[in-house]
């Protein structure tokens, strides 16, 4: 009987091909959209990762409330008093961050890894792919000449062969053992491909130098209240030992909460009630689609009535052909979902997802499910309608085509449904649209364009701290003496680059606008003479960093303008002092103010004071590169003069000022692209199912159309008639949506930048586009009718 009715519904669908591919093209949008869109939140939200018992994995960060720093970097003295004192971890493991320099087998390249200690792997719970992870003992001065690469940098650059391990391979100089292949699962917390171990020397180290990321594992059945509980006393402990570090306490985060930061948690959620909308919004449409096809059936359903077939079978035949649709929509859509996600994987910028999307068993499951869960979901009713049908009322219309009013009220409601979830839709797309275009006009601080830049990280074992200021001094003159070259400078960390971002604590000296003996924590930079200049960020007071600002000088520093308000107000800043809770012995004049400049972040701009670059340096400083022309021309010049300088030094991270500034944005573009194709996928949807509606209650009356043109009725009134039904739907939709965005709207409040979630703009223009789209799909329908030939109409009777 199945396979009966399975040659019989894929007949039928043959004979009518335009509803056939009307239906699976919008189930297979719906479907697939969901399923890509499912695909990431699992992959990201709810799949286990991959690490040993997972959720007995914490991120053990430092914090300081006084200086309103909610989460914060660690430092290795408090790392190892940590693991002295707690007794809620089985063990901790920490790891740096650093940028090598790979050099023999082949062109030198730099690479991002760090230092890690030897008990971070067994801390994850995952063991290397090849060889061994590092051991007790490596993580001493002078036992430390050992390194893991990654499986990826194993494959590419030394073709995968085992015999690797144990062989020695150069890292900024330094001849090291490789003694294993890390795990993919290390780059999830420690990104990069190269890893050394991390050096415990004692003497060199303070208390307040934040320069690793700690993670511990819980022992069985300690649960993260009470370690947390017991970790609060042992910051009190250690902050009795050591008064600097008073302030500062601890805070435990969960391993899934520290890898998926809030605002992308928030994105998936907004982005999985979208395709839902849209996914609900191709059901209704589908099932406007069967109504009318039932309709349209009502004789050879009548037929097979009167020929014994009952109800439950009836329904049954009509939810086969419900399923058959769904399927081909599902297969088609997952198809093309896997299709978006590999491209998504090769396009996204780096960092906009944590995780590379792979869609596994569970995305199929759920694909299946969702695909006869819709199934049912836009056939149960249709087949229902349809199985009810008044034998003897439609053998006695002969297929004249009566209307049933409760058909004609379902699918109107149904049509209502549809403009309603567009409605909510378009509202999102619009201010999330909205939102990108304020970010994207915010004013950065500073001129993009016309700007190159890469890094370079000296290694120390050819560039001594006392010889690296010289050399980054000889090669930007070389680099100035290019043509076209309008200047150079260097920083420790460009905006929304790839260099360093760190923040420490700083105290205006005297009297000031903060408590006596307060401090704020400030983001810092190092840069060079001329730096401000190439990059375009003004200078409001005083001046610039000279060449006589060296080791050998006074300290000097350059403030932000927010950072000269927040310590002194209105005041002149200039000539003040200020000092590090760090380092309170050394005090730091300021020379100049600066513009405030978005390093980090499109939606602020976060208080900044800038070193001189020869007083203070990062392993890996960026170089910018102004030209008056395009910036890409200068590459291969400056690789050379790179290359000439010192062969074995290689460049990273090399990108214009503008490719940083719009990958800075990916992550809202994302979001208002997305949401976009999912609204514009529910207006096309929606407009459509109008569409039907007026064109199937046409074609219904089509006599009594007829009958009132030939009593004298004006053809420009039923032109109105009939747009004024479908108007009063739409309205009736449209009104609904807007309750419905006003109410869900404030969701979207962490993913807006400079537009209120209830902007009266944004709604009225998209109630205003919606109602000229349904105008639209009501006028084709609307003047076909008016266009209607009494005669033939009434030839009938």
């Amino acid at each position: 009987m199945l396979l009966s009715d399975l040659r019989y519904v894929f007949r039928t669908l043959r004979k009518s091909p335009v509803f056939a591919a009307a239906a699976i093209l919008t189930m297979a949008l719906a479907i697939g959209a969901t399923t890509a869109i499912f695909s990431v939140v699992d992959t990201v939200l709810i799949r286990p990762l991959p690490y040993r018992a997972p959720d007995r994995l914490m991120q053990v960060a430092e914090k300081n409330d006084r200086l309103n720093i909610p989460t914060f970097s660690s430092s290795v003295l408090n790392y190892l008093s940590w693991k002295e004192y707690n007794h809620s971890f089985e063990d901790l493991g920490a790891a740096g961050f650093a940028s090598y320099a790979l050099s023999g087998r082949g062109d030198p390249e730099q690479f991002l890894g760090g230092p890690i200690t030897p008990s971070f792997l067994p801390v994850l719970g995952i063991a290397p792919v090849l060889g061994r992870g590092f051991r007790e003992g490596e993580d001493r001065p002078g036992n430390d000449a050992v390194v893991m690469i990654s499986e990826g940098l194993w494959k590419r650059r030394f073709g995968g062969d085992p015999a690797i391990i144990g062989s020695h391979i150069a890292v900024d100089g330094i001849d090291r053992s490789v003694v294993g292949i890390a795990p993919p699962a290390l780059q999830l917390l420690s990104p990069g491909d190269i890893w050394v171990p991390l050096t415990l020397n004692l003497g060199q180290q303070l208390r307040l130098n934040h320069v690793i990321t700690t993670f511990g594992r819980l022992h069985p059945g300690v649960t993260q209240q009470q370690a947390q509980a017991e970790m609060d006393v042992v910051a009190r402990l250690v902050g009795s030992e050591y008064p600097e570090v008073k302030d500062w306490g601890i805070r435990l985060i969960s391993l899934r909460d520290s890898i998926v930061p809030d605002s992308l948690r928030n994105a998936l959620v907004v982005l999985f009630a979208a395709v839902g909308l849209v996914l609900l919004i191709g059901c209704a449409n589908v099932a406007n689609l069967l109504l009318s096809r039932a309709t349209a059936r009502q004789k050879e359903i009548a037929v097979r009535t009167a020929l014994g077939a009952s109800r439950g079978r009836l329904v049954g035949l009509l939810l086969i052909e419900s399923l058959v649709l769904s399927i081909s929509g599902g297969l088609t859509g997952v198809l093309g979902a896997l299709a978006s996600l590999r491209i998504m994987n090769r396009m996204l910028p780096a960092g906009v997802l944590p995780i590379e999307v792979e869609p596994n068993s569970t995305v199929l499951l759920f694909a299946v499910c969702v695909t006869v869960v819709t199934g049912l979901l836009f056939g149960l009713a249709p087949s229902w309608s349809a199985a009810r049908t008044d034998l003897a009322s439609v053998l006695k219309q002969a297929g004249r085509g009566a209307v049933g009013g409760h058909r004609l009220i379902v699918r109107h409601s149904l049509v209502a449904v549809e403009l309603a979830l567009a409605t909510v839709l378009l509202i999102g797309a619009g201010l999330l649209a909205q939102s990108l275009l304020r970010l994207q006009r915010v004013q950065l601080g500073f001129r993009p364009d016309g700007v190159l830049s890469f890094q370079l990280a000296p290694p120390l074992s050819r560039y001594p701290a006392a010889r690296r200021w010289l050399f980054y001094r000889d090669l930007i003159q070389k680099l100035n003496a290019l043509p076209g070259v309008e200047g150079t400078g260097i920083s420790s960390g460009i905006p929304f680059g790839a260099g360093a971002y760190t923040r420490s604590p700083l105290r205006p000296d005297g009297r000031s606008m903060l408590p006596a003996g307060g401090s704020l924590p400030i983001d810092w930079r190092a840069v060079s003479p001329g730096y401000f200049r190439v990059m375009g960020i003004p200078i409001l007071a005083g001046r610039e960093f000279t060449e006589h600002d060296d080791a050998n000088a006074p300290t000097v520093v350059i403030l932000s303008r927010e950072t000269a308000h927040k310590f002194w107000g209105t005041e002149d800043p200039v000539g003040k002092t200020i000092t590090r809770p760090a380092d309170p012995n050394t005090h730091f004049t300021v020379v100049g103010v600066a513009g405030d400049v978005r390093h980090t972040s499109l939606n602020d701009a976060f208080p900044a004071v800038y070193y001189s670059a020869a007083y203070r340096q990062w392993p890996t400083m960026d170089f910018v590169v102004r030209t008056g022309g395009k910036p890409e021309a200068l590459l291969p010049g400056v690789r050379q003069i790179i290359h000439d300088t010192d062969p074995e030094l290689p460049l990273a991270s090399v990108r214009t000022m503008e490719g940083w500034v719009s990958n800075s944005a990916a992550q809202p573009r994302l979001n208002a692209v997305l949401v976009a194709i999912f609204a514009g996928i529910a207006l096309t949807i929606a407009a459509v199912g109008v569409y039907g509606v007026l064109a199937y209650a046409v074609n219904q009356r089509t006599r009594e159309i007829g009958l009132r043109l030939a009593l004298g009725a004006q053809r420009s009134g039923v032109l109105r008639w009939i747009v004024g039904q479908g108007m009063m739907v739409a309205c009736a939709g449209i009104l609904v949506g807007l309750a419905g965005a006003f109410a869900l709207s404030r969701a979207l409040g962490t993913l807006l930048f400079g537009i209120e979630p209830h902007d009266p703009w944004t709604f009225g223009v998209s109630a205003g586009a919606l109602l000229l789209i349904a105008l639209a799909a009501c006028l084709v329908p609307a003047r076909r009718a008016s266009n209607v030939d009494p005669m033939v109409a009434l030839r009938d009777d």
